[in-house]
């Protein structure tokens, strides 16, 4: 009897230390299937998040990418402007057949790359080019020499007539018919202003769908769009149910700003009182030029120090803002911190896109030639780190 039950202890501690170790194994297993199933999540959740920017990315690019400017069939502003001789030149001069009217200036290194090819447009045999500038008439003499430029130079005084027609960089131009209308989208950048002397015509029916493609490269610095970039500090936000047209790594787009060395593109853009800016005006300064958003919670946060390095640094830096959004909400919030220094707005990404990427907060330091300095900086930090 008792060895029956030692061995029927024996036994029961067998099983219990059997049953100890099975749970033990199942308890891992479950544990690493925990684990297994939170790391899948985490992935899911990435992959999600990237492919919600993605289609976020690829909207602000169709956004940009969408032709700006005039539409095709609106009557073109009236101008009343001297030619290098003195002499005033109206639009109705040049109605009575198509001609291509050219936006420019000679502080603009693009328009400057321009100006030999200038001299083999316009002529008789071709469509009239009507060049509508900034500057110095003497300097634009002697560059209408040097080239043989054939063409009416019309030189403006102010940005007016740039802004009329919706023009917000150089080189830029229209085709306008023989009536005096818009007949063309616009066209940004050396190469696409050249191949207007070769366009057709268009009437309002041709262009009844916006594209929003965005062209190559024009081999002059302008480029015709980009990605978004997103910097650490940044809200995003985004779904994978978003709606994908294309895979981001399938454009040939820059997405990572412009680099050192390179001359900042030129723009004209409107302030929050209407007063118009190039960033060819701030040529002799150094200029820390900031891309910002009305809703950008980095953008709120980094207001305070950049009042500060701006004022600090005000005798030999020019810190110039580039806004989107309302222009109310942009006022309230330049009032809220007392900037000292100029808010533009531009109506998309337009602006962002010449200068390589869609994100807010970032930054370029330019040096007093309009050559960028160092290469893009993201985030309020390296904004701040710049001057």
């Amino acid at each position: 009897m008792h060895a029956w039950l030692i061995a029927a202890l024996v036994v029961s501690w067998v099983l219990v230390f059997a049953l100890a170790g099975a749970l033990f194994v199942l308890i891992k297993q479950h544990g690493e299937l925990i684990m297994y199933q939170q790391d899948l999540d985490h992935r899911l959740e990435i992959s999600s998040f990237f492919a919600g920017r993605e289609a976020e990315q690829l909207a602000a690019e169709k956004a940009a990418g969408e032709a700006e400017g005039l539409p095709v069939g609106t009557p073109a502003p009236a101008f009343a402007l001297q030619d290098l001789d003195g002499a005033e030149k109206t639009l109705e001069d040049y109605r009575g057949a198509p001609f291509v009217v050219a936006f420019f200036s000679d502080t603009c290194g693009y328009c400057l790359n321009m100006a030999p090819e200038i001299g083999k447009v316009g002529t008789k045999e071709d469509r009239p080019l009507v060049l509508i500038s900034h500057g110095e008439k003497e300097k634009h003499q002697e560059i209408a020499a040097e080239n043989k430029w054939q063409s009416d130079v019309l030189i403006e005084p102010d940005y007016n007539l740039m802004m009329a027609y919706e023009v917000m960089g150089t080189p830029s131009g229209y085709l306008v018919d023989e009536q005096g209308r818009i007949a063309s989208k616009i066209a940004v950048g050396a190469d696409n202003v050249l191949q207007l002397f070769k366009a057709k015509p268009l009437e309002p029916s041709d262009v009844a769908e916006p594209v929003g493609e965005e062209g190559e490269p024009g081999g002059n610095g302008h480029v015709p769009g980009m990605g978004l970039s997103v910097e650490d500090g940044s809200e995003a936000v985004g779904t994978a149910a978003a709606v994908k047209t294309r895979d981001v790594a399938e454009s040939n787009i820059v997405r990572d700003g412009l680099p050192a060395g390179t001359e900042a593109p030129n723009f004209v853009l409107q302030d929050l009182d209407g007063k118009p800016h190039a960033m060819v005006d701030y040529r002799g300064k150094r200029v820390l030029l900031v891309f910002s958003d009305a809703t950008c919670a980095p953008c709120e946060a980094m207001s305070p120090d950049l009042v500060k390095l701006a004022e600090k640094n005000a005798r030999k830096l020019q810190v110039l803002m580039i806004s989107r959004g309302d222009v109310e909400e942009n006022r309230r919030k330049a009032e809220a911190f007392g900037y000292p220094f100029p808010v533009v707005l531009q109506k998309n990404w337009e602006i962002s896109k010449l200068y390589g990427m869609f994100a807010t907060p970032i930054g370029y330091l330019i040096d007093e030639n309009g050559i960028i300095e160092k290469d893009v900086a993201t985030g309020p930090e390296a904004i701040l780190d710049l001057a």
